[in-house]
């Protein structure tokens, strides 16, 4: 069976929109850059082999911008061939990043019991 990032992957080189690229980014980000740089960033928009990258403060961004290299490589590797040649860091703009927890594939819902 088939991986449903890697399928998903070749789907949307297929079609073409930067928009398809950033959602395949956000659904595979955490394997790309690893779960501890995904938590303090997020891909944001991807442009003419540029892709843009929200980090969560400057001091992550500054950290990151020696890293670009690795980034593109990453990307492309997962992509599976040359879809980004540069990496621009940003630090995201304040205020809550909480994600409902419909959408959030980490929380663990828990169930109480009744008492008789």
């Amino acid at each position: 069976m088939e991986r449903a990032g890697n399928f998903l992957g070749g789907m949307l080189r297929q079609i073409k929109r930067p928009e398809a690229v950033v959602a395949w980014l956000l659904s595979v980000w955490p394997s790309v850059v690893g779960k501890t740089l995904a938590a303090h960033t997020r891909p944001v928009r991807c442009h003419a082999g540029c892709l843009e990258v929200a980090a969560d403060t400057k001091a992550w961004q500054k950290q990151l911008e020696q890293m670009k290299p690795e980034f593109c490589a990453q990307v492309n590797k997962a992509w599976g061939g040359s879809l980004i040649r540069e990496v621009k860091f940003a630090a995201s703009k304040p205020g809550p990043r909480k994600i409902s927890r419909e959408m959030d594939n980490e929380h663990t819902p828990f169930i109480r019991r009744r008492r008789s």
